[in-house]
């Protein structure tokens, strides 16, 4: 059976660029962030490609896993305005409040999905075979 690792070192991967990604637009540090900013995305899409890999595998309650499905889905579409705005700010300091509005939305659904995503793996039973 395949390991699990290579998910949970994109998952922890994710969170932590996420955190630095946010402290360090939150601080004004501008150089720094907007590496920081698409290595989370990159990383995101990564943690997302393992997951669905990892899905297979495990038979999880079909409600719960509607549930998840809703609020990943969303993070992933509301993570489109973040990298919008942020290209956007990159030009012109009048989206900075747009950003922000991107990012707190999109870290609520982040975080939504994040929860159920773990939640749902608690309730995982790995499929036979």
């Amino acid at each position: 059976m395949l390991s699990t690792l290579p998910f949970w070192i994109a998952f922890v991967a994710t969170v932590l660029l996420l955190a630095a990604s946010l402290v360090t637009g939150l601080t004004h540090r501008r150089r720094l962030h907007i590496w920081l900013g698409p290595l989370t995305m990159l990383s995101l899409t990564v943690a997302i490609v393992l997951t669905e890999q990892l899905m297979k595998r495990y038979e999880f309650p079909a409600e719960t896993l509607r549930m998840h499905l809703w609020f990943a889905k969303a993070g992933g579409l509301l993570a489109l305005p973040v990298i919008g705005t942020g290209l956007w700010l990159v030009r012109s300091e009048r989206a900075r409040r747009w950003h922000r509005i991107a990012v707190l939305v999109w870290i609520l659904s982040v975080l939504a999905a994040t929860g159920t995503g773990l939640y749902l793996f608690s309730l995982g039973t790995v499929k036979a075979g």
